[in-house]
């Protein structure tokens, strides 16, 4: 049999294949990379829990000191740095929230992905020192409280029982059980800082019963490295729950129609002499405020270029009016849309009307705010600071 000889075609050939497979194995993703104006599947979410410990409200971003002592975390490593996608959806005592709702301290859940293409510098990178805490999953999908996180998931907590003396409370799941979390029987520490609350009032440790069906907000304990945690909250009937739901429900409606709620471009279709047709997808909020939209969806609709944080400019003035072409409902919307699509025709466009830019969409019939500058952008150069988020370091 003739032996083959490679020639240095060849040769050079079988170079690239395996330099080509060693980048490429080399690039692998630590998740599901989506591109700017792509919904990332809650399902392919990294699951994250911990005490909200920093704090960036205006543009959406903040830390978490994750609870559990892995590689030696707690003691020595950073906070988990984050920031929200433009659609990531928060809830705070069971309603549609802001970040800004969500008080330091409250212990939440989340599920994250890697940055978007284009936006892997968002996040800034931990020191050298600190680089084997680094967790790549760092834009968040979902943020919830306990609360919210329980009770979505059809779990709340029994009252096994009380120990005053020696400050604990033991509970066990009851309902149904969740996959990620805590959803085995625990005992947490509770004390006279714990806010109980019953008939829509606060109340004491004394009120606390074995057997009553409870929901909890948890906070930070002594023992975090070895998952220990405190009741910061805890609700002990349906009225006290229910009524702490509607405030926080009354703080988003209001927070949304003074902000206008958001949404992104899914595509623009130019006219030759001007103006043209926009198709945009509004994001996951209360539905008081898709009916306020629908309602007025035969007016004039009010759209304004927002940034990936969902700041805008001078929303009031940069904006333009817009006719609704078509209303499209979406069955079964990815987490963080409202599942309502629109189809918008304008006289004029902005230039910011991009696919996959954000923007913030106006009802007729909402009040016009002049929101404080401090929450808007007011310069190209604070445009710029605002794509990074400033680390405390």
């Amino acid at each position: 049999m003739k032996r083959f000889v490679p020639s240095k075609r060849h040769v050079a050939v079988l170079v690239f294949l395996c330099c080509l497979s060693s980048l490429s194995f080399a690039q692998e993703p630590a998740g599901d990379v989506r591109e700017p104006g792509q919904f990332a599947p809650v399902e392919k979410g990294h699951y994250l829990a911990g005490e909200l410990v920093y704090l960036d409200p205006v543009n959406r971003r903040g830390g978490i000191r994750l609870h559990g002592d892995e590689k030696g975390r707690y003691w020595s490593g950073p906070p988990h740095y984050f920031a929200l996608l433009p659609y990531a959806t928060v809830w705070f005592n069971g309603a549609h929230a802001e970040l800004r709702d969500v008080p330091l301290g409250t212990h939440v859940h989340g599920y994250f992905v890697v940055p978007p293409q284009g936006e892997e510098d968002t996040i800034p990178p931990l020191p050298d020192a600190q680089k084997r805490f680094t967790i790549p999953q760092n834009h968040a999908i979902t943020l919830e409280d306990d609360f919210s996180f329980y009770q979505h998931r059809g779990q709340a907590w029994k009252v096994v029982s009380i120990d005053v003396e020696k400050e604990k409370l033991n509970v066990e799941p009851t309902g149904k059980k969740t996959k990620d979390g805590i959803n085995t029987p625990y005992t947490f520490d509770i004390d006279s800082r714990t806010r109980i609350w019953k008939d829509r009032r606060l109340s004491d440790l004394a009120d606390i019963k074995p057997g009553t069906i409870v929901q909890l907000n948890l906070a930070w304990a002594q023992g975090w490295g070895r998952r220990e945690f405190g009741v910061g909250d805890i609700w002990l009937d349906d009225v006290s729950s229910s009524f702490a739901t509607q405030m926080q429900r009354r703080r988003h409606l209001q927070y949304e129609r003074q902000h206008w709620t958001p949404g992104w471009i899914d595509h623009v279709e130019v006219f030759d002499f001007g103006g043209g047709i926009v198709t945009l997808t509004l994001f996951e909020v209360d539905q008081e405020l898709i009916d306020d939209l629908r309602r007025d969806k035969n007016e004039r609709i009010a759209v304004a270029v927002a940034e990936k944080t969902r700041r805008t400019w001078i929303h009031r003035s940069d904006r333009k009016f817009a006719k609704l072409v078509e209303w499209k409902d979406i069955k079964d919307p990815p987490t963080g849309s409202s599942g309502v699509q629109l189809r918008l025709k304008f006289v004029e466009l902005l230039s910011g009307y991009q696919p996959g830019g954000c923007v913030r969409v106006k009802a007729e019939n909402w009040k016009w705010i002049s929101v404080p500058p401090e929450e808007r952008i007011t310069s190209r150069e604070e445009q710029a600071q605002g794509a990074k988020m400033v680390l405390p370091f």
